[in-house]
């Protein structure tokens, strides 16, 4: 058994100082302060703020490798994860060819099956190859496809055991046969890289769609008469909406207009995060497509944005700053809100008895000083 002392704790929600102790690869206890600890091994965190462990919904790479370089790329990711408090992530794709899909997926597949010993890898989001030739953002246009029952299969064929999420475009022919097939698989579609019209976007949450990839971006602007596809997002119940805080895809304000719409429970924040994450500037790629990195922004040579170099534990940071969330709320979006999305909210996302160890401690300045996974402290700042 191990106490985690003199700590600050947010459930997610925020409780005050108190301990959490862990027993085997799950939580034992929570102590609030006062109450009295049993005498075991203890890691005093002097003050920093414990909380579940962060979840990733959305990120393609990290420390110079993506999931699609294939190989051991996944489990340098989950090395990266662990050192930015994330416990679980779910990798992703690029639109590319079905080969590289499915040497990525191999990959991620890998990492799945045998413990990293950082964090877990919990299977792949599939975004592309289903997305709008009109919104490609970064999305290589040589292998962007319509969602026909036939391409729908053979990625099923490919990811089909270890997809978790797929964004496409539901205004792309086969579209919404594309979300029922998906759905019916337990396989949760987001909607994104779209020119969808408010009417096609309901009619796609409606057809079982519950999630929208990175809001705002890759999708067309709000615009009071033609709400589309943000419209429809930020006004349906049930959806879950992707978030990334860097400052750089999302003004501030426009993140409190998403709050404001959606409530803390149906916000995501993710971090779309590339190769660059965690490198200095210079030339980078995404899939098939060439990236640079100027003062932390990843863009193709048009101009367009290409992912992210943010982590999620300045995502919670930024978003604490930027809104009335507060940190708590901040965390949920990182934490809870993701386990919710994939189903597995019943043993992690909250600090509580019988939830995995699953455990993430940040200092006064935002930065991880543990991580633990399975009762395992796979990262500390010392």
């Amino acid at each position: 058994m191990r106490l985690l002392k003199n700590a600050s704790l947010f459930l997610p929600e925020p409780i005050g100082p108190g301990s959490v102790l862990v027993e085997g690869s799950q939580i034992a206890a929570v102590y609030p302060i006062g109450e009295a600890t049993p005498d075991v091994e203890t890691v005093d965190l002097r003050g920093a703020a414990l909380g579940p462990g962060l979840i990733d919904l959305h990120t393609h790479g990290a420390d110079r490798v993506e999931l699609m370089d294939g190989g051991d790329a996944a489990v340098r990711m989950a090395h990266f994860c662990a050192r930015h408090g994330v416990t679980s992530f779910v990798p992703a794709t690029v639109t590319a060819s079905f080969e590289a899909t499915e040497a990525a997926v191999a990959g991620a597949r890998q990492a799945m099956a045998h413990p990293t010993g950082a964090s877990q890898v919990l299977g792949v989001h599939l975004e592309g190859p289903f997305v709008s030739p009109q919104r490609l953002g970064a999305q290589s246009p040589e292998y962007c496809i319509p969602p026909s029952a036939d391409n729908v299969a053979r990625l099923l064929q490919i990811a089909g055991d270890v997809a978790r999420i797929v964004t496409l475009a539901p205004e792309e022919e086969g579209g919404i046969d594309a979300i029922h097939t998906f759905t019916a698989r337990g396989i949760v579609v987001s909607l994104g890289h779209t020119v969808a019209s408010d009417a096609q976007a309901t009619a796609a949450f409606a057809a079982g769609a519950r999630q929208v990839t990175h809001l705002f971006n890759g999708m067309q602007p709000l615009h009071h008469r033609t709400p589309g596809m943000v419209g429809a997002a930020l006004t349906t119940p049930g959806v879950m909406v992707e978030i990334i805080a860097d400052g750089v895809h999302l003004a501030p304000m426009a993140i409190r207009l998403a709050l404001a719409a959606k409530g803390i429970d149906e916000v995501l924040l993710i971090t779309d995060a590339i190769a660059a994450t965690g490198c200095e500037d210079g030339e980078y790629v995404l899939g098939p497509m060439k990236i640079h990195v100027r003062n932390g922004e990843a863009r193709l040579e048009s101009g367009n944005l290409a992912g992210s170099t943010l982590t999620l534990e300045q995502a919670i940071v930024n978003v604490a700053r930027w809104t009335h969330a507060g940190l708590g709320g901040a965390w949920q979006m990182a934490s809870l809100n993701p386990a919710r999305q994939l189903g597995i909210d019943g043993h992690v996302g909250r600090i509580a008895v019988g939830y995995d160890a699953d455990l993430t401690a940040l200092d006064a300045a935002g930065q991880v000083v543990l991580t633990m996974v399975g009762g395992e402290m796979v990262y500390t700042a010392q």
